[in-house]
């Protein structure tokens, strides 16, 4: 609910300001030729269908249509169409999403069907060129308001930013194109028909101008030689005088221009076309009334109209000059408006229908070239697509001749890519395979050195650096109890002494091998010498103990030395440290443990467990 009303209060403000300049688009609509105008009313009303919605538009255009037809007192025509305009674009939307200006299109072309069509049974236009006129012009003015508003709608940022309506940032290749092409189209014409519009008008109303004032001039002439006898004579009515009168009208009206002379009082003396003496004829003609010059004026009927052609069809100009100085008579000149429009209706006509062919003929030529593009495209996507895996493969891109240049180009610089990535993916796997080996090689060296840095070399177990990082590592990684337990074998220094240090080393590697089986899950290392350690992930006496008099029953075994025909008797003495029970600081650990065997060999104990009292295990 709460998303509903601020969506509503955000959309607000825009609806009200364009119809607003909808209801003015119509009022200050730019003037065209006689019975033409340039409307920019649905521009807003479609501008307000893309961004806000197609309920709104609809309101909004329900309301112009009425004002247009009650304020500015529009035909019904011009007041109609609008309302069905925007709701034909709404349902066609609602069907199937797609380009308004296309949708546009397609409206004017199925109105101009059904107009065409109800011409047959129903006589709504005076003549078939108003209403070629009518449906070209109004096809060009709808479709143009509509392809502006997508334009504007596509391009401008600041509209685009707007986002009260979910839209699309991405603009497809075939509108780009037909908005390029249709805008180059139809907006200059536009421009040059309002301007030859104007032009055009002025022409006409010229045109009308110099036929009255020919045919007036004409009768002013051939009476300039009348007597004041001749004037007496028609003022009494004599025939004879009448006649002449008669004959010099009948000879000046051509062009189909009606002549009438009368008096003040509106009697009519004379007339192109049959009436009587008592007619009103040479009366202004009724309708509103414009004013060209101090003797033109253009009348145009009153009431409603079909179409504001059919307004005009029916105008008529009128010319009123004195007969002559010396008396009260008034030719009076009608011609009507159709007389000049029709000529020009149907030159306009042709030229709005070969803009419309010519939209057409460019949305053909669009279509075809976006899809030639859009192949070139797809297959230049399709080589592009994988292409480290495709050159690992040795694909070969293919060379497409689009007899498109720059496609030629970007064709070319592609394959010069593969090319040039073959040449470079080729190095990088000679090089991957030259740092495979040296990463295999150094590893294999890392190896090497760690285990010299951490084995013993007489031995094959674990050195004192290996203890010390061990030892650590247990301790941060385990946080619990840990035991060392600390040994050295008895008299080794006489062994040496006595055999020699081969016979010594000897005794050393069967002394690493006898602890290795006793340990188990313990770790053994040689600190140096015949110094030994066992370290064990646990403070629990029990297991500990096992591990130690494991160590002693091994340690029963003799060590044979054949070829020598010597046997030696291994003997050793343990002392045990545990963390934390002992020491809480683990630097410590082995000098306790070392401090506990040295008790084990002054008290000739085999095991000692560190103790502030140093009581024998």
């Amino acid at each position: 609910m709460l998303g509903s009303k601020l969506r509503l209060q955000a959309r607000l403000p825009l609806a009200i300001l364009l119809l607003l300049f909808s209801l003015l688009g119509d009022f200050l609509s730019l003037p065209m030729l006689y019975g033409m105008r340039f409307h920019f009313s649905t521009l807003f009303l479609i501008l307000a269908f893309i961004l806000i919605g197609s309920p709104a538009a609809i309101i909004m255009a329900l309301i112009t249509a009425c004002s247009n037809y009650v304020w500015l007192q529009m035909s019904v025509w011009d007041s109609v169409i609008v309302f069905a305009e925007i709701l034909f674009l709404a349902l066609a939307c609602r069907i199937r999403k797609g380009s308004v200006f296309l949708y546009d299109l397609l409206f004017w072309f199925l109105t101009s069907a059904i107009l065409l069509i109800s011409t047959l049974y129903v006589d709504l236009f005076p003549s078939h060129t108003q209403l070629l006129l009518l449906l070209a012009k109004s096809s060009v003015n709808g479709s143009s308001n509509a392809l502006m508003a997508e334009v504007l709608t596509t391009y401008l940022p600041f509209i685009r930013r707007l986002k009260i309506k979910n839209m699309s940032k991405k603009i497809p290749l075939q509108r780009i194109l037909v908005h390029l092409s249709i805008s180059g189209l139809i907006i200059p014409f536009v421009c040059f028909m309002i301007m030859t519009g104007i032009s055009q008008n002025h022409v006409i109303n010229l045109r009308a101008l110099q036929l009255t004032q020919s045919a007036a001039s004409s009768i002013q002439e051939q009476v300039s030689s009348w007597s004041g006898g001749n004037y007496r004579a028609l003022e009494l009515r004599d025939v004879i005088q009448l006649g002449e009168l008669q004959r010099i009208v009948n000879n000046a009206a051509s062009g189909g221009t009606q002549i009438v002379i009368s008096n003040a009082a509106g009697d009519v003396l004379a007339s192109s076309q049959h009436t009587d003496s008592t007619s009103s004829a040479g009366s202004q003609p009724e309708g509103r009334l414009y004013q060209y010059n101090s003797n033109l004026y253009l009348t145009l009927p009153e009431g409603r109209h079909f179409t504001e052609l059919s307004v005009w069809s029916g105008g008529v100009y009128w010319y009123s000059i004195s007969l002559h100085a010396s008396v009260d008579y008034n030719i009076n000149i009608t011609v009507p408006a159709s007389h000049f429009l029709n000529e020009v209706y149907g030159v306009y006509a042709i030229e709005f229908g070969l803009v419309i062919a010519f939209i057409l003929l460019v949305l053909i030529v669009v279509y075809v070239l976006s899809k030639l593009i859009v192949q070139i495209l797809i297959k230049l996507t399709q080589e592009t697509t994988g292409l480290p895996d495709k050159i690992a493969a040795a694909f070969e891109m293919s060379r497409t001749e689009s007899h498109i240049v720059e496609f030629d180009k970007l064709n070319l610089n592609f394959q010069h890519m593969a090319l040039r990535l073959k040449e470079m993916f080729t190095e990088a796997t000679r090089m991957n395979r030259v740092l495979t080996e040296q990463a295999k090689q150094i590893r294999q060296s890392e190896q090497e050195f760690q285990q010299l840095a951490f084995t013993d070399a007489l031995t094959k177990i674990p050195n004192r650096l290996y203890f010390h990082k061990h030892l650590k590592q247990l301790i941060e990684e385990r946080s619990s109890a840990v035991t060392v337990m600390f040994m050295d074998l008895n008299k080794f220094k006489n062994i040496n002494d006595t055999y020699g240090h081969e016979i010594g080393d000897r005794l050393l590697q069967h002394v690493a091998g006898l602890l290795t089986t006793a340990a188990g899950t313990g770790n053994v290392c040689r600190l140096g010498g015949d110094e030994f350690v066992v370290v064990l992930p646990t403070a629990d006496r029990v297991p500990v103990i096992q591990i130690a008099e494991k160590i002693l029953e091994l340690f029963q075994l003799p060590l044979h030395i054949e070829g020598e025909g010597l046997t030696l008797q291994p003997r050793t003495s343990i002392g045990v440290a545990c963390y934390p029970g002992d020491t809480g600081n683990p630097d410590e650990l082995l000098k306790l443990a070392d401090q506990a065997m040295y008790l084990a060999k002054q008290s000739d104990s085999q095991v000692v467990w560190y103790s502030k009292e140093q009581g024998d295990v």
